[in-house]
């Protein structure tokens, strides 16, 4: 059945997007504390790459309590950084120090972050300064909140995080690996996973995955979606988590720093009518060079394409600087769907994606499934659990209606 008058353009990677990129090895030193050697996070990381193809190399020094501070001061920190030419040097302060008043971050913080990062970069002018972004207690600093109220709840506490390690990244030219604002971002949604541990300050096995997941798509590049290694948390919480994560670091790739000094490979793109694409670079201060897969080519920015339509196509971007490039490829077809545009809808959020007999929405209401052609395979009412084992390996819309809105996206069956 089609349900629409007026045929529109889909690009499956509107549909289902899928980033290809080389397997790749990153070497990754980690100079923080408690927050980074519970559940040893530098491993769920090297498992989570594992589980993709890649590889990931790492040493640590993480003291408990340690300060930017006390690392510019440790003999075995300056050590590590010196050890060899690292890719990627994590670093993570105190957890409550940059929560402080401005003016005391600014004081006390901020120069040994500097300090760190010239260090790390004398060493190897192309490793990448990371920092690590935290988050806030679950309710507040309450050992500080007397001295500085805006910290006595968790909100507030969160907000200065990311001020002040959004300050370190700037300052330094350096990349923020989003964290925090995926525990803001999951505990809004979700507030029942719980990401801390018992002392309501450090993460739980459930907080760790999610910050694994978020350093995953950081360093590599690449998504997290449907990544196999779950670290003993539920096949639920894990594709839930794995979800933040992407939709965090991706939906604020310029406040991240992710392509601002570095390349960063993966690109969006706008459809403009017709069969005519923009695509856009997070890197735009260095060479950028396109392929369209149909033998055009760009070294344009964000270049504009006309496909033909009814085909399967292969765009691929790569960039460089004087450390070397990135790249990544997205997959999609031009083929015509009888759905109605969702360039303006709001989308909802489905999980696992790809998925094989179940499907998890973040809301609950109606529900019809489309198939790509436009005809409705399935339909049912509130629920927050779709089973769609009768469904065939493909691409699909869904929709949710209430009284005076719609939500759609898309999603693959297996």
């Amino acid at each position: 059945m089609i349900r629409s008058l007026s045929f529109i353009l889909f690009f499956l990677s509107l549909i289902h997007h899928s980033f290809a990129q080389s397997h790749q090895k990153r070497k990754v030193l980690f100079l923080g504390n408690s927050y980074t050697y519970v559940n040893n996070l530098p491993q769920l990381i090297k498992d989570i790459a594992l589980a993709n193809g890649d590889t990931l190399v790492f040493d640590s020094n993480c003291p408990g309590g340690h300060t930017f501070n006390n690392h510019f001061n440790n003999a075995t920190s300056l050590a590590k950084i010196n050890a060899q030419a690292w890719d990627c040097v994590i670093l993570q302060a105190q957890s409550q120090e940059p929560s402080f008043s401005p003016g005391q971050v600014a004081a006390q913080t901020l120069p040994y972050a500097i300090k760190l990062d010239s260090l790390i970069k004398n060493n190897n002018n192309c490793s990448e300064t990371v920092f690590y972004e935290t988050w806030g207690r679950k309710y507040g600093d309450a050992s500080n909140c007397g001295s500085y109220p805006p910290i006595c709840t968790y909100i507030g506490m969160q907000n200065r995080l990311r001020a002040s390690y959004k300050l370190f990244a700037d300052t330094t030219q350096s990349i923020m690996a989003p964290a925090g604002e995926a525990w803001r971002k999951s505990i809004a949604q979700n507030p029942t996973l719980e990401l801390y541990s018992s002392d309501q300050s450090h993460p739980s096995l459930e907080g760790s995955y999610l910050t694994a997941c978020v350093f995953y798509e950081t360093l590599f590049h690449k998504s997290v979606l449907s990544n196999t290694y779950t670290a003993g948390v539920s096949s639920i919480n894990a594709s839930f988590l794995q979800q933040i994560a992407h939709d965090v670091v991706n939906d604020s790739l310029a406040i991240w720093n992710l392509g601002k000094h570095t390349p960063y490979a993966p690109f969006t793109k706008t459809y403009l009518g017709g069969a005519d694409f923009q695509f856009n670079s997070s890197s735009p201060l260095f060479s950028n060079q396109w392929y369209f897969g149909d033998g055009g080519t760009s070294t344009s920015i964000n270049p504009t394409h006309t496909f033909a339509l009814n085909q399967m196509f292969t765009v691929s971007h790569v960039v460089t600087n004087a450390c070397g490039k990135d790249s990544a490829t997205l997959f999609f077809d031009t083929f015509l769907s009888g759905l109605h545009s969702i360039a303006n809808q709001e989308l909802l959020a489905v999980f696992p994606n790809p998925a094989q007999n179940i499907l998890y929405i973040n809301a609950t209401s109606s529900y019809k499934i489309y198939d790509v052609l436009g005809n409705l395979c399935l339909l049912g009412n509130k629920s927050d659990i779709i089973n769609i084992e009768s469904l065939r390996s493909g691409v699909y819309f869904i929709e949710l209606s209430s009284f005076n809105s719609s939500k759609k996206t898309r999603f693959v069956k297996e």
